[in-house]
């Protein structure tokens, strides 16, 4: 009966694959997680699903972040147990800043949930952070580029499995999931 499924209650057929809305249903819980975890001298590639290749070097990053977009709405999850990120309010084609100054370590489309996808890697003298940026309608950024903190990366968007437009924003620091607003002024 929910009306967004579109289906003829005088006929109704469900075809095969077709996707319906069941109102109060349940599923089993998938955790979207990219894994980017990297510490200098671990023997780990810096590289990220074969992508991005750079070189071992240090990437200086301040520790300090800004929001990566000209708002600070949050527009659907916020970060919680099982969602490790958070999602800005944003319009097709708004511009997707670099948090912090550091190197393009992901750049490009995904076809684990997060759609296109620009991640970097902020080196400090304390830790290693990665952010990471979902959904967008396009990039502005090539692996191995090195960015400045509010450089223009990409546009936000729809991509991946997306309920609307937004910003899907993480920050790791050390690979472990860190709370955006712990972080951000």
């Amino acid at each position: 009966m929910w009306p967004g499924n579109n289906i003829d209650m005088v006929n109704p057929v469900i075809l095969p694959n077709q996707y319906v809305m069941i109102p109060g249903g349940e599923s089993e819980f998938r955790q979207w997680v990219v894994p980017i975890a990297y510490s200098p001298k671990s023997g780990a590639t810096r590289s990220i699903n074969n992508q991005c290749a750079i070189p071992d070097e240090y990437y200086a990053g301040t520790g300090s972040f800004i929001w990566p977009s000209n708002t600070t709405g949050i527009s659907g999850n916020d970060f919680w147990g099982g969602h490790l990120g958070i999602d800005i309010a944003a319009y097709v084609g708004d511009a997707v800043y670099a948090s912090d100054s550091g190197v393009v370590v992901y750049s490009g489309a995904r076809s684990d949930g997060y759609g296109n996808t620009v991640i970097l890697e902020h080196d400090t003298t304390f830790a290693t952070y990665h952010t990471l940026y979902a959904h967008l309608s396009g990039v502005n950024v090539r692996c191995g580029q090195r960015v400045s903190q509010g450089q223009l990366i990409g546009a936000a968007g729809n991509s991946g499995n997306s309920t609307g437009p937004h910003i899907h924003f993480e920050i790791r620091q050390n690979g472990a999931f860190i709370n955006p607003h712990q972080v951000l002024p």
